[in-house]
């Protein structure tokens, strides 16, 4: 084989492997780039996936699973039983002999649900009346007669509870509906049943806005849902006591103005999102999300190691300084101490662009990340808004898309009260029931 003719061979070997290597790169890029919508420096390390496993379950681990010696065992309390079955034969079931009276008694105690129930249907002759005085027509009430349409407060109660409480799509909601009472509804029934319950608890929807609004500190977080298919946003207002949802198409200051309105005074912790601070310079920053941005770049990029560590340090340092609640004099000091570190990380030379980045997003938001050290009421991080979004993202993974306005407001409505009574340790049913015969 002559030189040229191997040489021209590998030639075209070369542009072979180039562009095979070009379209892997892009492969490559597409796959990061899925893979980024569902892992990245936002992502809470509960939800990434192929994370690590706890030491007790990785291979080679030796020790017994289960509780650990010294830990004290919690048993369910034992049941009052509402009657008594006495089990009892006469005769020997081996030898046919008569048994006489029992040697003892064992007593076992047994928790069981009833039977299915059926509805029960009531028939209401409600009578009407012709004041004397003013020649108003007068109509009679009742305690369980519902404000509109066939069916009971028990069954709108019911109801909605399947669909925001227990997730259930509507078709599941029939089911279930007709597996323990036998009634049988279709699914434009089951949204009107919804609509009820966010119309009779309006007043306190209501009342919560006001709460929020007039809150010393608030947490608000927002994540995407679909309605009709285009995205929108869901906010959440979160306080101790009380959480508020809207949702709204836009993601901008806008939808805080609406909230909270100009008069609104009070703290907001939340994320780096830019129209917190484009709203009010009350911010605390959230320093979970900033951690797990610089973990996410110290595990690509060597130069943001030593970053990440001093920022881990410097956080576990002044949660701990501030654990017992120091007068104002030391969390001063701690404020300008955490300050003059940060400005040191801050002025340092970096080569990453990436890590020019972060430092960017730590440096625009300076003010607003020691918050917490003179206002002790402040939490650091912004974890309970992001606990009170994870009921709508379940659920958002169930229903893919919310179908119109109309649904869009009893979600708003209905999660709003939900989350407030369960933050209050109140029943949700009863207080379901008590809002629609109030």
């Amino acid at each position: 084989m002559h030189e040229e003719e191997i040489i021209k061979q590998l030639k075209a070997e070369n542009e072979r492997l180039k562009r095979e290597n070009e379209f892997q790169r892009e492969q490559i890029a597409k796959l990061e780039a899925r893979l980024a919508k569902y892992e990245n420096a936002h992502t809470p390390p509960s939800l990434r996936r192929g994370r690590k496993r706890k030491k007790g379950y990785d291979e080679g681990f030796n020790g017994k699973p289960g509780q650990k010696e010294g830990h004290k065992g919690v048993s369910r309390p034992r049941a009052n039983p509402d009657r008594q079955v006495e089990v009892a034969i006469d005769l020997c079931p081996d030898c046919g002999a008569k048994l006489g009276d029992p040697i003892r008694k064992e007593s076992k105690i047994i928790e069981e649900i009833p039977e299915p129930q059926p509805i029960i249907v009531t028939e209401y002759k409600i009578a009407h009346y012709r004041c004397p005085s003013c020649q108003k027509e007068v109509v009679a009430s009742d305690h369980d007669l519902p404000a509109e349409g066939r069916f009971g407060n028990n069954v709108i109660a019911q109801t909605t509870l399947l669909k925001y409480e227990d997730r259930l799509p509507h078709r599941k909601i029939q089911n279930a509906l007709k597996r323990l009472h036998g009634l049988t509804i279709c699914a434009a029934t089951v949204l009107d049943l919804t609509r009820r319950a966010a119309d009779a608890v309006q007043s306190q929807y209501d009342a919560i806005l006001n709460s929020v609004r007039n809150a010393p500190i608030l947490y608000v977080d927002e994540t995407s849902i679909k309605v009709q298919g285009e995205r929108h946003w869901i906010w959440v207002f979160t306080t101790p006591s009380e959480t508020f949802v809207v949702i709204r198409k836009s993601r901008g200051m806008k939808v805080l103005m609406e909230v909270l309105t100009r008069r609104f005074d009070g703290i907001i912790v939340c994320d780096g999102w830019k129209p917190y601070a484009k709203f009010t310079k009350r911010l605390q920053r959230c320093w979970a999300h900033l951690l797990r941005e610089s973990k996410d770049l110290a595990d690509k990029i060597e130069e943001a190691v030593p970053l990440h560590g001093d920022l881990k340090d410097l956080y576990e340092e002044l949660t701990d300084a501030l654990e017992n609640d120091p007068p104002p004099e030391v969390r001063m000091g701690l404020l300008e101490m955490a300050r003059s570190k940060l400005h040191q990380w801050i002025m340092k030379e970096y080569m990453s662009e990436k890590v020019k980045k972060l430092i960017g997003k730590i440096s625009n938001g300076f003010e607003y990340w020691f918050t917490f050290i003179i206002q002790p009421a402040v939490e650091p991080t912004n974890n309970r808004a992001e606990r009170a979004l994870r009921e709508h993202v379940v659920l958002r993974k169930i229903i893919g898309t919310l179908r119109n306005e109309k649904g869009t407001s009893i979600h708003e409505r209905i999660m709003t009260v939900l989350a407030t009574w369960e933050q209050n340790g109140l029943d949700g049913l009863k207080m379901l029931r008590s809002s629609l015969v109030s």
